[in-house]
């Protein structure tokens, strides 16, 4: 009878453990999708600065954490506007599905196609090329900034001129005036 209690006691414990095995496995689906990773999947921006930023950096220039490391080809700086320009949007939207070699580049940038769907990739081909663009934007900002500084100075070199013209004017005038009087005086 002891050893039936003990059977028992088994038969018990094995329910308990496959329930809890089952449960850990749908934990483990829920973590795939953490809190953490789905906000980095709300925007094309999030997913940007969480997957490519380490090698292509948060503003796009290329100059990321593992920008320090010995990449050959060093990762491609996404804010030159010169050559965003020249490539499609279709060639990012390649090479983020089937990786960078697929369009002829290094092999160093892994296919995003199976993290991705086709409309966040569309997204982030978007976003990247709006790197270049925002850059020219910021560039075009500083610029006019400094032509308004520029312009600014230039009043104020103009003021100090006109008021160095204005108290030389003064002191010319009150020195006419004294050899004037000197002279009237003299005459009298």
């Amino acid at each position: 009878m002891n050893r039936f209690l003990f059977l028992k006691g088994r038969v018990f414990i094995i329910p308990v453990f496959v329930l809890f095995l089952t449960g850990g496995a749908c934990f483990a689906k829920e973590l795939i999708t953490s809190a953490r990773e789905t906000e980095f999947l709300i925007s094309a921006k999030a997913s940007f600065e969480y997957y490519c930023s380490p090698c292509h950096g948060k503003n796009g220039d290329g100059r990321g954490t593992f920008y320090t490391i010995d990449l050959n080809p060093k990762p491609r700086n996404f804010t030159d506007a010169a050559y965003m320009a020249t490539r499609p949007e279709s060639d990012l939207i390649k090479s983020i599905t089937n990786g960078t070699v697929s369009i002829g580049k290094s092999n160093l940038c892994p296919p995003w196609g199976n993290v991705f769907t086709e409309n966040r990739i569309k997204e982030l081909a978007g976003f990247i090329k709006g790197l270049s663009v925002e850059k020219t934007i910021k560039i075009a900002a500083a610029e006019k900034e400094s032509v308004v500084e520029g312009g600014k100075t230039a009043d104020l070199k103009t003021a100090f001129r006109w008021l160095f013209i204005a108290v030389i004017t003064v002191a010319l005038a009150g020195g006419a005036i004294s050899e004037w009087k000197k002279l009237k005086s003299e005459s009298v």
